[in-house]
């Protein structure tokens, strides 16, 4: 059985600090382009080797839609500046293209025409000029483009870089360029209020949307006699109670049978208590490791592991996780991602299409409630762009964004999406319209978006590419490993972890 490396004791905190000054980049992590890196030492398997990207890898289509088109033109009276002038493309660097047949992009088109002027005469007719970066080089690409002054536009969102990134230099706020007071960010406002930083907003969050989902087998589910977890959910009874219960049972139903795949899954357990490990209070940076609700969430994750109930692809399939044995149903749940994990050439959409399930086969559930939470809080992914440090197209990044959330707010917009979406991706009503019903900003959903920054300090001590990073040891140790308790984790990395966390608030405070 593989082992993850010891960390040791002895380490000094301070000897793990790195000074936070502009785009002086922390040491470049290893890897050759995918969402994993190979572990910093030989011999230690990367606990997210081979792992599917976290934002969804958008399938680029000259295929316009209609209706999409028509609704775009009835939503440009809504923008807040619709006679902006933008002449230039784009400079958009990323590890995915930028789909530019959604609403926001026909938005974007109706009311600022295609920009005339760009770098890359092969993007002619095109918004965006796309600068693809390997994922495990973005950081670095970023960096020595703002150097040279040859700064890309937009970048995306992560909240791994969050708020580290904005320390090192590579972004710049937004609230300099859109009108943030407006009535039209009120829904999204009570998020964005997360990831403010010396009173200024760097996010333009513009829609949320799950950062993973649990999908299971509607057939798996009846053969074993378990409740359909949907309308448990709906009744309000999908607790983590319910869930273990469901757990041990399917695990009685055969051999090697597990509740739960996936890379980052204990990260939506801990939420669901609503103390995240490392929280933005107010632009102050918090640390919750000796929490209550912390320590009850590492509980759950101790139980998975000692009674087996997750899958353990540590030991079964090379630290990859394993969509085919979820296919198989022995796995009961598949959570390893949003709603891009059912999309496109590689989502789990593509055994539906193989086997010929039925179009209500394959249903998903958000991750169950904490019994003891007083909300259902999730972990949710923002959709949202950084402007780059050195960017000289302020224009048009300002009404890229104000058509991704004018887009976002109109009905009609909204409804050609949804549509769009069912038919390009193989999306049910019953799935889809669900999603879309939890995701909204408006009050109406049963859920309340939390975020935990704790991957946002730096990827010295914590990147979420590899188990052994100081922080990621908390929980992926206790959920996969199990030969440490959390306590003992805890006590190993608290200081250096502490350290980093006091210097990232002076660096807020002085901002």
């Amino acid at each position: 059985m593989n082992k993850f490396k010891t960390v040791a004791a002895g380490i000094l905190a301070s000897a793990m600090i790195l000074s936070l000054t502009a785009c002086d980049e922390e040491t470049p992590a290893t890897g050759n382009g995918g969402a994993s890196n190979s572990a910093s030492n030989a011999g230690v398997p990367n606990a997210d080797a081979n792992a599917v990207v976290t934002t969804p890898l958008v399938t680029t289509t000259y295929d316009t839609d209609p209706a999409v088109q028509d609704a775009a033109k009835g939503a440009v009276a809504s923008l807040d500046n619709p006679d902006l002038e933008v002449t230039k493309r784009l400079k958009w660097m990323a590890w995915w293209d930028i789909d530019e047949t959604t609403a926001a992009a026909e938005l974007f088109k109706e009311a600022y025409g295609v920009p005339a002027t760009g770098d890359d005469p092969s993007r002619e007719g095109r918004i965006f000029e796309y600068i693809n970066v390997a994922y495990g080089e973005r950081y670095d690409k970023l960096a020595t483009a703002i150097q040279s002054g040859d700064s890309p536009d937009l970048f995306p969102f992560e909240i791994r870089d969050f708020p580290y990134g904005v320390l090192k230099g590579r972004y710049q706020p937004v609230d300099e360029i859109l009108n943030l007071d407006g009535e039209k960010w009120d829904g999204a406002r009570s998020v964005m209020d997360q990831f403010q930083l010396g009173g200024r907003y760097y996010c333009a969050i513009y829609e949320i949307s799950f950062d993973s989902l649990l999908y299971y087998r509607k057939s798996v589910i009846e053969g074993a006699g378990l409740q359909d977890p949907r309308t448990l959910f709906e009744n309000d009874e999908w607790t983590w109670d319910a869930f273990l219960e469901m757990a041990r049972e399917f695990q009685k139903s055969g051999d090697n049978k597990f509740v739960i795949d996936g890379y980052n899954p204990e990260n939506e357990f801990v939420v669901a208590t609503g103390t995240p490990i490392v929280a933005n209070n107010n632009g102050v940076i918090t640390n919750n490791m000796y929490d209550a609700n912390v320590e009850r969430a590492m509980d759950l994750l101790s139980t998975l592991q000692k009674e087996n109930l997750r899958y353990p692809r540590h030991e079964l399939n090379g630290w990859s996780v394993n969509p085919k044995a979820w296919a198989q149903g022995d796995t009961l749940f598949y959570g390893n991602g949003g709603t891009w994990e059912f999309e496109g050439d590689s989502g789990l959409n593509k055994f539906a299409t193989r086997f010929g399930w039925a179009d209500d086969e394959i249903c998903v559930v958000p991750y169950p409630r904490d019994p003891q939470a007083d909300k259902y809080y999730h972990f949710m992914k923002q959709d949202a762009l950084m402007w780059c440090k050195g960017s000289t197209n302020a224009n048009g990044v300002a009404a890229w964004i104000d058509s991704c959330i004018t887009a976002s707010l109109d009905p009609a917009a909204t409804a050609a999406s949804i549509q769009q979406q069912k038919d390009k991706n193989g999306w049910s009503d019953y799935n889809l319209d669900f999603i879309y019903s939890q995701t909204t900003l408006d009050g109406s959903s049963k859920i309340t978006p939390i975020f935990d920054f704790k991957n946002g300090l730096g990827t010295d001590i914590a990147s979420a590419d590899t188990a052994d990073s100081n922080v990621e040891q908390l929980t992926k140790y206790v959920y996969i490993q199990g030969e440490q308790t959390y306590t003992q984790l805890r006590e190993a990395n608290f200081a250096v972890i502490d350290a980093r966390i006091n210097e990232i608030n002076d660096a807020i405070a002085a901002m």
